[in-house]
């Protein structure tokens, strides 16, 4: 079973302007149409039976709307982690709507959501998620639609696994896009995931095999970024790196089908 645990869509109506102005911000050529058809069309071409969708709320009023939307489209191929923007203030009722509804996670990115992920305003909102049992998946390193300083990076990371042991973290980006000599620095051996989004092809086959093996392929999750990456040509790196088939079919479906409890 393919899992992958970080893609992104948006609403039929918005989609198309979402994915230009992303487009035109980042300098990244799309490679699906950023719909739930879409993806559903990338996976089949590629051989992805799961998707995890990473919605976000660019600002606090867009949380109820966008998790309800995130639950409609869940599917048998597709299901989705909820977003709470972190001055949202009323998340407590947010974080007991979405483990009723079944919601394995919650999403933050502190670019779009203008927040140092290891500010200690946001402890609390974090304690709340992880004492409801979820998962919290963070962006993590360079996002090309925006320049230094960088708001979630490994050493940033760092500290919150110092105050949170035992929480169920995602690093996307393998810890930090462009980061990645901070990531063997303060994330290697860690108790967090690390997920390959957007930086297999960057990092090459001796640095990636490096950091699967310090980390532990047990760690390590597959993920596309889709739209802005194809998935196939990802799992066909990760087929190639120079490790097991073991830990190959760890990385991409069983560790994510553990996280995930499926």
């Amino acid at each position: 079973m393919i899992i992958d645990i970080h893609t992104h869509c948006f609403p039929d109506p918005l989609a198309a302007r979402a994915v230009s102005s992303l487009s035109h911000t980042s300098g990244l050529k799309p490679f699906q149409d950023g719909t739930i058809d879409g993806l559903m069309k990338s996976m089949s071409e590629s051989g992805v039976d799961l998707s995890v969708l990473q919605p976000i709320a660019t600002k606090p009023d867009q949380t109820v709307s966008i998790n309800k939307w995130a639950a409609e489209v869940n599917n048998d191929k597709i299901i989705s982690f909820g977003t709470i923007h972190p001055e949202f203030e009323n998340f407590k009722d947010t974080i007991k709507w979405l483990t009723e509804h079944g919601f394995k996670g919650i999403k933050f990115h502190p670019e779009y959501q203008n927040f140092f992920v290891d500010d200690p305003a946001y402890f609390k909102l974090y304690e709340a998620i992880f004492n409801a049992g979820l998962i919290i998946i963070f962006h993590s390193g360079v996002d090309l639609s925006y320049s230094e300083p960088f708001r979630c990076t490994p050493k940033r990371l760092h500290t919150l696994l110092d105050t949170f042991p035992g929480s169920k973290i995602i690093a996307a980006h393998m810890g930090g896009y462009r980061y990645w000599n901070d990531t063997e620095k303060y994330l290697i051996g860690r108790d967090i995931y690390l997920d390959t989004a957007f930086s297999l092809p960057e990092l090459g086959q001796e640095k990636a095999s490096r950091i699967i093996k310090e980390h532990g392929a047990s760690k390590i999750l597959f993920a596309s970024d889709s739209p802005w990456a194809d998935p196939g040509k990802d799992i066909s790196i990760i087929k190639s790196l120079p490790i097991n088939d073991t830990e190959k079919n760890n990385i991409l479906g069983e560790n994510a089908k553990k996280l995930l409890s499926l």
